[in-house]
Order: structure tokens, then C-alpha cells, then sequence
């Protein structure tokens, strides 16, 4: 049995990635217990795998249980002792389970370089966080691997009849933060708007910049970027859409990439730690064009290169292609078991 253990209740990458684990470890005819808060807005999706238990605890509680180190549940304890591997998925609970270090994997999801404690697997999401990490702590003793996430089988997208193929259809995704650089597409809008460009964007997600962004479209009477709350899937985000961008300052990986280019958009993406993992030195030929962070006259080019149909079809092809050869649940899954071996 395998475990793994979270405090996060929100969407997000940790979400999916105990979506993409649980996939890749039924390959493996693994179990995957799972042990995190009662709210998390992911156990109705991880209830459908036949391969995942799920232990459903108010989070005060789990962090009470972690901070005890379990010596008052001892039917979770037993589970622990038992299991065969523990992935953990936020750094702040590895010192609670220092005593089953020999086969606890911390899974970075964040990218930083935190020190792990001894003999721990230190499992990074791309090689520039695992070069960065060994470069500030040079004399460490954990077992650093790189296992990137994994993306279940290329989905044809639906045709959307009523499309206006006289514009390209952009869409991006994500929080409403800082990091993820957005402010930088409303700019983008308005040089498009300006140039008179026909390219449309529609932004989805929620965040505390949800207003700021709001205000800011209104200010520039900008009517070619429009924002759409969470979508209820990856399907609604991409149907219709020609394109995905990813202006983000920082993206430890960006998963909505790689959904993206299963459902054969190609990525306009900043150059960003999960874009360079993804994409590497010829990103046209792994399916994405990479432009340098808070560059909006460069998102703008990169738009303008994909409004050609031809290009953007072999950008197209070259990003399913990546995604099955490099970044299928069934290499995921392989990685896992080498790992578990």
C-alpha cells in the first residue's frame, strides 16, 4: 500500500497530481491511501478510482494527529508502519514523520530549495529545481530524483460549430495572483486592440486580483480579453480554444500545460522552470513557443506566429507527441515503480 498524505483543500496542482498518482499506481496494481481534510474539493474525483481509500479528516485534526505523530490514532499509525512508501505533498509535514524517513518521498511541488532532513527522497517536478536545490545544499544526504508528472491519454478536442475562425482563440488559466503573471495579458490585450489585431482571450480562475483585473479591462475599455470563473473542466477551458498562454513569473511545472497540449493546443509560455522542462531547447518541436517573463510585446509576437494555420497545426502535433513519448501516466507509472522497487 502506498500513501500519501496532504493538507490542501483547494484546486490545484497537488489536487492533480494525487489524480495523476493514483492513475499511474493502479497501473501498478498499487493502493493508494490517501489521507487528507474532509473539504478538500478533490475527494468526489478521487472516489472513482477503484484503487484509491480515502481517509477524510478535518484538517485541525490531521494536523493535530501529524503534530502528535499519530500516538492517538493508532489505526492511522498502523496504516503508516505498514504502508510501503509515503508521499508527502506540503514540506512543513516532513518533520512530523522523521521516524518513517527511509521511505517518505517529499514531492516539491512548490520548485523552492528547502533542505529535507537525511536519507528522505527529495522528488523534484523539473531538473531546474533539482539543480538549484543541489546548488544550495551541496553536502546534502537526501535521495534526489526528478519524476515529472504524467498526463493520461491524448483526448480529441470537440468541434465548437459555431467558432469564429477569423480570430485566434486564446485561453489561459490559473489563480488570480502575482506569480502568474496576468496582469501582463491584460497588456497584451491592449496591443492587440491598438494594432487591431483579431485575437481574442478569455481568462479563467478566481483570485484575490479578480477585482484589480476587472477594473483594469473596464479602464482600458479592453472587450477582446474577457474573464470566466473555474470552469467544472479542463474540456470547457480548451474546446473551442486555438491556443493556450502562460504568462506566469513563476511555475514550478504548470500542469494546464500539459492538459493543454493532451488536448493538442499548443503553449505560448514565459520561460519558467515547468515550460523549460516541457519544452527544453527547440520548444516549436516539442509543441510550445517560450518568450522571456513579463514580456508582453513578446506574447504578442508569439500570438501573431500561431495565427497561421499551417504553423500552428505542426505546433499542434508536435505538442501530442511530446506529451505521449515524455509525460504519459504510463512513463509516470514507471518512474513510480523504479522508484518503489
Amino acid at each position: 500500500m502506498i500513501i500519501s498524505i496532504t493538507l490542501d483543500q483547494q484546486v490545484g496542482g497537488i489536487a492533480q497530481s494525487l489524480i495523476n498518482y493514483s492513475k499511474a499506481l493502479k497501473k501498478i496494481n498499487k493502493t493508494h491511501l490517501i489521507i487528507l481534510p474532509d473539504k478538500a474539493v478533490i475527494i468526489k474525483d478521487l472516489e472513482d478510482f477503484s484503487n484509491v481509500r480515502l481517509v477524510k479528516i478535518p484538517k485541525i485534526l490531521l494536523l493535530f494527529h501529524l503534530i502528535t505523530k499519530f500516538v492517538f490514532d493508532k489505526n492511522l499509525e498502523n496504516l503508516l508502519n505498514s504502508s510501503k512508501f509515503i508521499f508527502i505533498h506540503n514540506y512543513k509535514l516532513v518533520k512530523y514523520l522523521s521516524k518513517f524517513r527511509n521511505k517518505v518521498g517529499l514531492i516539491n511541488h512548490s520548485g523552492k530549495a528547502r533542505k529535507p532532513p537525511n536519507n528522505i527522497y527529495n522528488i523534484f517536478l523539473t531538473s531546474a529545481a533539482k539543480e538549484r536545490f543541489l546548488k544550495k545544499y551541496p553536502s546534502n544526504r537526501a535521495k534526489n530524483i526528478i519524476i515529472p508528472h504524467g498526463f493520461s491519454n491524448i483526448r480529441q478536442r470537440k468541434k465548437i460549430i459555431d467558432r469564429n475562425d477569423n480570430f485566434l482563440n486564446v485561453v489561459a488559466a490559473g489563480r488570480f495572483v502575482e506569480k502568474k503573471g496576468f496582469e501582463d495579458l491584460i497588456e497584451v490585450a491592449n496591443i492587440l486592440k491598438k494594432e487591431n489585431i483579431n485575437i481574442k482571450i478569455k481568462l479563467y480562475g478566481e483570485g484575490p486580483l479578480d477585482k484589480v483585473f476587472k477594473k483594469k479591462l473596464k479602464e482600458l475599455n479592453l472587450t477582446n480579453l474577457s474573464i470566466c470563473k473555474w470552469a467544472s473542466s479542463s474540456a470547457e477551458i480548451f474546446n473551442g480554444s486555438n491556443v493556450l498562454c502562460i504568462p506566469s513569473i513563476k511555475e514550478p511545472f504548470g500542469l494546464i500545460m500539459g492538459e493543454a497540449m493532451m488536448f493538442g493546443l499548443p503553449v505560448i509560455s514565459t520561460k519558467t522552470d515547468g515550460a523549460c522542462e516541457l519544452f527544453g531547447n527547440h520548444p516549436e518541436k516539442k509543441g510550445g513557443i517560450i518568450v522571456n517573463v513579463s514580456s508582453p510585446d513578446e506574447l504578442v509576437k508569439a500570438m501573431i506566429k500561431l495565427q497561421n494555420k499551417k504553423f500552428r497545426e505542426m505546433i499542434s502535433n508536435n505538442a501530442r507527441k511530446n506529451i505521449t513519448n515524455n509525460f504519459s501516466i504510463d512513463i509516470l507509472s514507471s518512474n513510480l515503480k523504479k522508484l518503489l522497487q
